[in-house]
């Protein structure tokens, strides 16, 4: 998913449905939690070290199609991808 220059995501790309034609899978990598690796709108709070909504960014990839991530916060990706 683009990043804009305002930091926001933008519109998704074919990557995903491409792959899954192709009979691959998709595992993006590395998620994090804290806001200087989220996109703006899932940051929270005004330091870069804060935690933000990074469920929701592991909720928006499952959503898009993805077969797994990869993140330091198993926990989280676990429950968002059980929704």
């Amino acid at each position: 998913m683009p990043l804009g220059a305002d930091g926001r995501l933008g519109k998704p790309t074919s990557l995903v449905a491409d792959a899954h034609a192709a009979d691959l899978r998709i595992g993006p990598y590395t998620f994090r939690a804290e806001n200087q690796f989220l996109p703006a709108e899932f940051r929270r709070g005004t330091q870069s070290s804060d935690f933000g909504d990074a469920f929701a960014e592991y909720a928006l990839y499952y959503r898009m199609g993805v077969d797994a991530v990869v993140t330091d916060f198993p926990d989280l990706a676990v429950m968002a991808r059980r929704g």
